[in-house]
């Protein structure tokens, strides 16, 4: 056997003896630790907290045609538990707040060239609110973006009062009573944990309380005569708005290993985190004012359009390819709607009635839900509450042949609300920056409007002057299409991640 031979079977000898002992040495080396958990913010637990905030909408009264806006501020506190399933949240919230939402209107009928004068005012007050309501929502580490609903509570006090005077001889009354309202509310809101267990969160909600008939009692002086009084006054308060921030102490914290791991974001740009950003576009659609439907053809339901431009703030949260978020806007605006019309009266006789509409500014809360495609763009569809402050006009001319001329000129402010659905795209444009293009369609809710201000009659046999004038419009109402663009700025973007494709 030659040497060569003899080497190559002393090696495959010697690591055949070897095999053995390596196999046992690696099975008594220690196996390298698993990398542990990345640890995320888990919303799971009780806490309680506080806030403050603002809020108000609409009163009307029905019976004695008054209607005004309400407006104040509001503190108190809030106590919930919230249970985290991967990015899902659950949570219940119970929530008390004192309030002081207080609202007025005071108008003139008459004057001294009829011989009679009725001042009217009516008072209403919201000194406190409770919520129960369910949260649901979707959790990206310390963001947690939420909807929610339930039943609120509100404690009311009314006052109305009214002074007569004819022909010299004056006649007053005055009533006042309280009462409680149940009624539904909806909400959209977000939360950031601060650390050490503590949270911040801003939150929107829309209560409904519909009309009651609250029992008000007070005097009624008659010729100099007192004697007690009870009025049975229906009071409408379909549409309660409510901004607000507070603060929330939770007995939990940072878990690690969870059992239902959130779901990371898909590789892309990540959508989690708060933004603000301005936008403009345009606004067309139809107003109608009922009170003249049927006096001709074409009356009462008019086209209303304008541009509007304003600014945006919001949060998303995401989970996979899923993104859902939360998001304000503000808008001035110059929609506009008008329509002159000249009815017949018969026997030579005219009357001309010129009607206009405009919103001064327009607000939006809402919820939008989508999904991501591809790396930049985000697709979505959106609901939620729209808040409008409108200026309502009625100018009136009407001859009577024979007699003279009547001109009135009235005017009034409301406050709209409204149903918004919507949809939109949204794309990174790199950096912190998005651009995106939306349509919102919103449904305005029938609205009573008072319009005051003075006819001046001239009609020489009857009287010639001026007298304080009211009128009541009742469910003013309109659709109103809405074409946005707008950019944004994120405050904690994720670069774009490439997937390696081989």
């Amino acid at each position: 056997m030659s040497l060569q031979k003899i080497g190559f079977w002393l090696t495959a000898a010697t690591l055949g003896t070897l095999l053995p002992a390596r196999a046992l040495l690696a099975a008594d080396m220690p196996v390298k630790a698993r990398p542990p958990a990345p640890a995320y913010y888990d919303w799971s637990g009780v806490y309680v907290g506080v806030h403050a905030g603002y809020g108000g909408g609409m009163t009307d009264w029905n019976d004695q045609g008054f209607d005004f806006a309400a407006r104040g501020f509001l503190g108190g506190g809030q106590v919930g538990i919230n249970k985290q399933i991967a990015s899902m949240v659950f949570g219940l919230e119970l929530d008390g707040s004192w309030a002081n939402f207080n609202g007025s209107q005071t108008f003139s009928f008459g004057g001294p060239i009829i011989g009679f004068q009725s001042v009217g005012s009516a008072t209403s007050k919201i000194d406190g609110f409770v919520t129960l309501a369910g949260r649901a929502g979707l959790a990206a580490d310390r963001w947690f973006v939420y909807a929610k609903g339930g039943m609120a509570f509100a404690h009311e006090k009314h006052s109305f009062s009214v002074l007569s005077t004819a022909f010299g001889v004056s006649d007053s009354f005055a009533v006042s009573g309280s009462e409680g309202r149940w009624g539904p509310m909806v909400g959209f809101g977000t939360e950031y944990a601060l650390g050490n267990n503590w949270s911040v969160k801003a939150e929107y909600d829309y209560m409904n309380f519909g009309s009651r008939t609250p029992r008000l009692t007070g005097t009624d002086t008659t010729g100099g005569v007192t004697s007690p009084i009870t009025i049975d006054a229906q009071i409408d308060q379909a549409a309660i708005h409510v901004a607000k921030v507070g603060v929330n102490y939770r007995f939990g914290g940072l878990q690690i290993d969870p059992t239902f791991a959130p779901v990371p974001a898909a590789p892309g740009y990540n959508w989690s985190g708060a933004y603000i950003g301005a936008q403009g576009g345009y606004g067309f659609g139809h107003k109608e004012w009922p009170d003249f439907f049927g006096i001709t053809a074409t009356s009462g339901k008019f086209d209303a359009n304008g541009w509007l431009a304003g600014g945006t703030v919001g949060v998303n949260a995401q989970a996979g390819t899923f993104v859902f978020g939360v998001e304000g806007e503000w808008m001035w605006a110059g929609i506009k709607a008008s329509q002159t019309f000249t009815t017949d009266l018969g026997g030579g006789d005219f009357r001309t009635d010129s009607l206009e509409s405009k919103i001064n500014w327009l607000a939006i809360a809402s919820a939008r839900a989508g999904f991501v495609v591809g790396d930049r763009l985000l697709v979505y569809a959106k609901g939620g509450v729209a808040l409008a402050d409108e200026k309502h006009s009625h100018n009136l001319a009407q001859s009577v042949v024979g007699f003279g001329t009547v001109n009135a000129s009235l005017s009034g402010r409301a406050v709209h609300t409204g149903i918004v659905v919507g949809a939109g795209a949204e794309y990174a444009l790199g950096g912190n920056w998005s651009a995106k293009l939306e349509y919102d369609y919103i449904r305005m809710l029938a609205q009573n409007v008072i319009v005051t201000g003075t006819e001046a009659a001239n009609i020489p046999i009857l009287a010639v002057g001026t007298i304080d004038f009211a009128e009541q419009f009742t469910g003013i109402r309109q659709d109103l299409h809405v074409i946005k663009l707008g950019v944004n700025y994120h405050f904690n973007p994720v670069p774009v991640v490439v997937s390696a494709h081989y």
